[in-house]
C-alpha cells in the first residue's frame, strides 16, 4: 500500500516560486526554510509538494506534519492523500513508529511536547522532512519548544510556514534563524499579491461602537467605546458588550445576519456565518440568542465535544448558515464558504486577530463577487489591527506590547452612582447598546495592503523539475485503517460471545489474544494489508 504516484495538480506561481527556493536551499546543504504566506493561499499544497518532491528523488524516507490541533491533523492527512501521500493522523505517541503503510504522521505540538524521545528516535530510525505548521506555536510553551527542538534537530530537512506574525516576546522560535534579534522570512506571499492574483478576498469590518454599563468593584462604570479608560476596564467594557444577555451583541448579529442572507440571495447561496465567542458558555448563550432572533439553529463546536471535528467537516460541507465557536475555528481551519463572521471575544491578541480573518479570505471558484465581512466591537486596539497592522510577519524579539491608554481624568467621568453592595468585587456586564456602526476596508499595512496598480513581477523560468505525470486519486488510507478496525472490534465481539456461550464471564480480549498467538500483531501495529488478513480469520472464527 505504501506506493508513491506521480504528482498532478497544477500550482500557483507563487507556489512554484516557493519550491525552487527550499529545493536550492536543501541542495546546498541548508536544514531549514521559513514560507510566509497570508491565509487562504496555499501553504499547504506548497508544503505537500515539498514533501512529495523529497520522497518521490529518495531525499528523505518519511514525514512528520506538526500542527496546532486534533482537527488540523486530519485535514493535513486529507489533504496529503489527495496527492497520494498517506500520512497516518491516528498516531500515539504509544505505538512508537508508524506501521509500514505511510509515509509519516501529523501529530500535535502537545503531542511532541509529552514524549520528545519517541520522535527523536523516529527522526534517527528514517530520514525526516519536518513540516512545522504555524511554527509559533513553539514559543507558546517553553516546554514545546524545547522538546520541538530535542526531537527534531536532526531532521535532514525541516519546513516552517505561517500565516500569521510572530508572537512578540522573548521566547525565540526553535529552527527560526535570527540576525539582531529579528527573523526573517526565506520567502513571503503577502496579502496584497494575493489579492492581485485572485487568490484571496477582500474583506471589510463593519464596527459598532457602543454604550455599555457594568458593575467592577462595587461601583457602576458607564462607557463607550470612544471613552479612554485604562486596560483593565477596557477589558470590562468589552466583554459587557459581547454578554448574551445585552443589547449590543443582538443588534450586530441582526446586521451580521442581514448581510449573510444578501450574499445568500446572490450568487453564493449557501454562504455562512461564523461567530467567534469567549469561552463556551458563551458560545452556548450566543446559539440561543442566534435561534432566538433569526429561527436558525447554529451548529455549535467547542473542545469538549467529542464530535466537534466531525461538527465542522460536516458543516464545511452542507449549506447550515450558522456556526459557534471558541477558538477551534481561528487558526488553519478551512471552510470556504465562510462570508460573514462577528468578532464576539476578548481575546485582544493581534495573532489571534489575524488567524481569525484569516477565515474569511478563501476564494471559491466560480464566483464573481467575493467580499467578506467581519464584525467588530469598535474597541480601538481592534479598530487598529483592522486598520492599519505595520507589523511585517517578522518575529522581533525583546519588542514589549503597549498597554492600552487612559488619562486619569477622564476617569472621573466614568463613575457612575456606587453600588451597594460594597464588599462585591466580582465582574458583572448590566447592559449594553450598539451604537453608530462604521465600515472599514481591509488594510493590513505593507503585506496586507489593498494591491497598486503596477504589476506584481513574475518569475518566468521555467520549473522542469515540479513537472510530473499524472496519478489517480485514492481513498486515504487512514480512513481505510479506521473502518477496518471497526470492523474487527465488532466481529470480535460477536466471535469472543459465541466461543464462550454460557459462559459466566466473557473475556472480549480472547480473539485478539489468540490473534497474537497465531503470529499476529498488536492492532496499532499493524499494516492495512495485516488488518485485512486479521479480519479475515475472525470471520473464519464465526
Amino acid at each position: 500500500m505504501r506506493k508513491l504516484v506521480a504528482w498532478r495538480f497544477e500550482l500557483r506561481k507563487w507556489q512554484k516560486q516557493a519550491c525552487k527556493l527550499a529545493k536550492e536551499r536543501y541542495e546546498a546543504g541548508g536544514q531549514d526554510f521559513l514560507c510566509v504566506a497570508t491565509p487562504g493561499a496555499g501553504k499547504t499544497i506548497f508544503a505537500l509538494r515539498m514533501a512529495h518532491y523529497l520522497l518521490r528523488h529518495r531525499m528523505v524516507e518519511r514525514i512528520v506534519i506538526l500542527c496546532p490541533t486534533e482537527h488540523l491533523k486530519k485535514q493535513w492527512a486529507l489533504s496529503a492523500a489527495r496527492f497520494g501521500i498517506n500520512i497516518d493522523p491516528n498516531f500515539d505517541n504509544g505505538m512508537m513508529r508508524e506501521t509500514s503503510d505511510y509515509f509519516g504522521v501529523s501529530i500535535t505540538y502537545a503531542q511532541v511536547g509529552r514524549a520528545p524521545l519517541v520522535h527523536k528516535s523516529n527522526v534517527a530510525w528514517k530520514k525526516t522532512f519536518a513540516i512545522f505548521d504555524e511554527i509559533h506555536h513553539l514559543g507558546d510553551d517553553m516546554s514545546w519548544g524545547d522538546a520541538g527542538r530535542d526531537a527534531f534537530e536532526n531532521a535532514s530537512f525541516r519546513l516552517a510556514i505561517s500565516g500569521t506574525p510572530f508572537r512578540r516576546d522573548t521566547n525565540p522560535i526553535p529552527f527560526i534563524n535570527y540576525t539582531d534579534e529579528q527573523s526573517k522570512a526565506d520567502y513571503t506571499y503577502g496579502y496584497q499579491h494575493a489579492i492581485k492574483d485572485n487568490v484571496c478576498r477582500p474583506v471589510f469590518f463593519p464596527a459598532f461602537d457602543g454604550k455599555m454599563k457594568w458593575r467592577s468593584a462595587g461601583r457602576i462604570m458607564t462607557a463607550t467605546f470612544s471613552d479612554m479608560v485604562n486596560k483593565e476596564q477596557a477589558s470590562e467594557r468589552l466583554r459587557t458588550a459581547l454578554s448574551a444577555t445585552g443589547q449590543w451583541l443582538e443588534e450586530v448579529i441582526i446586521d451580521a445576519d442581514s448581510k449573510l442572507d444578501e450574499i445568500r440571495r446572490g450568487e453564493h447561496e449557501d454562504a455562512a456565518g461564523l461567530i467567534i465567542t469567549m469561552d463556551q458558555a458563551h458560545a452556548r448563550e450566543v446559539g440561543k440568542k442566534l435561534k432566538a432572533l433569526t429561527g436558525i439553529t447554529p451548529v455549535i463546536v467547542v473542545s469538549e465535544d467529542p464530535k466537534a471535528s466531525k461538527k465542522i467537516k460536516e458543516f464545511t460541507a452542507d449549506k447550515n448558515k450558522w456556526i459557534i465557536a471558541v477558538k477551534m475555528i481561528s487558526e488553519g481551519v478551512d471552510i470556504p464558504r465562510l462570508r460573514v463572521g462577528i468578532f464576539a471575544t476578548n481575546i485582544k491578541s493581534e495573532l489571534f486577530f489575524r488567524q481569525a480573518v484569516g477565515r474569511f479570505v478563501r476564494m471559491i471558484q466560480g464566483l464573481s463577487s467575493q467580499q467578506a465581512y467581519f464584525y467588530i466591537p469598535k474597541d480601538r486596539i481592534l479598530v487598529e489591527y483592522a486598520k492599519q497592522i505595520e507589523m511585517e510577519r517578522e518575529h522581533a524579539l525583546n519588542k514589549p506590547i503597549e498597554d492600552e491608554e487612559f488619562e486619569e481624568e477622564q476617569l472621573e467621568l466614568l463613575w457612575g452612582s456606587e453600588s451597594d453592595e460594597q464588599d462585591n468585587d466580582k465582574f458583572e456586564a448590566i447592559s449594553s447598546k450598539a451604537l453608530e456602526k462604521f465600515q472599514y476596508e481591509l488594510d493590513f499595512g505593507l503585506e496586507f495592503a489593498r494591491p497598486e496598480e503596477e504589476s506584481i513581477e513574475d518569475n518566468e523560468e521555467e520549473d522542469h523539475w515540479l513537472e510530473e505525470d499524472e496519478h489517480e486519486e485514492e481513498i486515504p488510507l487512514f480512513e481505510l485503517a479506521g473502518r477496518l478496525k471497526d470492523d474487527i472490534k465488532e466481529i470480535a465481539r460477536v466471535v469472543a460471545s459465541k466461543k464462550q456461550k454460557g459462559s459466566a464471564r466473557v473475556d472480549w480480549d480472547l480473539p485478539h489474544k489468540q490473534w497474537i498467538q497465531v503470529g499476529g500483531k498488536p492492532i496499532d501495529q499493524e499494516s492495512v494489508t495485516e488488518l485485512k488478513k486479521r479480519k479475515k480469520w475472525l470471520l473464519s472464527q464465526l
